[in-house]
């Protein structure tokens, strides 16, 4: 099996460096020439989508978001699909996964969402999640090339499950960030040492792996380390938003969410960690970030 890879960005790149080192030969391409270059000598570089597509007998995709994957998949569609697959690895939009699905599957292709769960270095490592949504059989077919990027993968559910999955999941991480970026600067504000206030916490039912990530570098030491970038949270969260929108549901909680990251974005903090939305409170409380 002959693999395309486009998009060698922060996650892309491990991910293509793992499917490399377990031996499928892979054609890559990206827009930017020196995330080509790091490839060379170990994948063949591409001039373009198409050539990747034409060339391979399954193609990953690891885009921004879903209207870059409309575009290519809508290229790849008119050149021909018919016992080729796709994968994609992005974060997008569900209801587009859905669609997209549908044209594949009645021009004779096979279309995954399969978004990830990690970060870059754990895409560096092989050490992934990946949550699937498609056709079972198709899944089955893919399975062995998924896992060789990750350590696990899990099917959930027909086209747009992956990505469904993905969002709720980044809904309430992102989420979490936001209680954390009101709670601990009121906190400062009103005369309580944080550090003890996160040892409390600690210790209590409220306690989870995100409070240990986050309001270390948040609140704590307020370094804002940078991983997940603030303007992707508010990408995702316009994602879950436009879910609700379909159908025609309130999103009360989901609409505090994004006026916040927004704020954040407006302050010039959307190319920082998602934690620096606690700057916004802090700006707002008069306090030092």
């Amino acid at each position: 099996m002959k693999v395309g890879f486009i998009g060698l960005g922060r996650m892309g790149s491990g991910c293509c460096s793992n499917i490399i080192a377990k031996g499928y030969g892979v054609v890559v391409y990206d827009l930017a020439a020196d995330a080509m270059q790091a490839f060379q000598g170990r994948a063949q570089l591409a001039q373009s989508p198409d050539e990747v597509f034409a060339g391979t007998d399954v193609t990953i995709l690891s885009l921004p978001g879903y209207p870059e994957v409309e575009t290519l998949t809508a290229g790849f569609l008119a050149q021909g699909v018919l016992g080729k697959g796709v994968i994609d690895i992005s974060t997008s939009y569900p209801v587009s996964s859905q669609r997209i699905h549908e044209r594949f599957k009645a021009a004779g292709g096979r279309y995954l969402d399969a978004p990830l769960t990690g970060t870059p270095a754990m895409a560096a490592e092989g050490t992934l999640v990946v949550n699937v949504g498609g056709d079972p059989d198709d899944y089955v077919y893919y399975k062995a090339l998924i896992e060789s990027f990750s350590k696990a993968s899990h099917y959930i559910g027909k086209a747009g499950s992956g990505n469904i999955a993905k969002l709720v999941s980044n809904y309430l991480a992102i989420m979490y960030e936001a209680l954390y970026a009101e709670c601990f600067p009121l906190a400062e504000k009103m005369g309580c040492d944080v550090a003890t206030l996160f040892k409390i916490i600690s210790d209590s039912g409220v306690n989870c792996g995100m409070y240990q990530n986050t309001v270390p570098k948040m609140c704590i030491r307020k370094t804002f380390d940078r991983g997940f970038l603030l303007d992707y949270c508010l990408k995702d969260l316009s994602y879950f938003k436009m879910l609700f929108d379909e159908l025609k549901a309130p999103s009360l909680l989901l609409d505090a969410g994004i006026n916040l990251f927004k704020i954040g974005h407006a302050q010039g903090l959307g190319e920082e960690d998602a934690s620096a939305v606690a700057k916004v409170s802090y700006k707002n409380l008069g306090l030092d970030a």
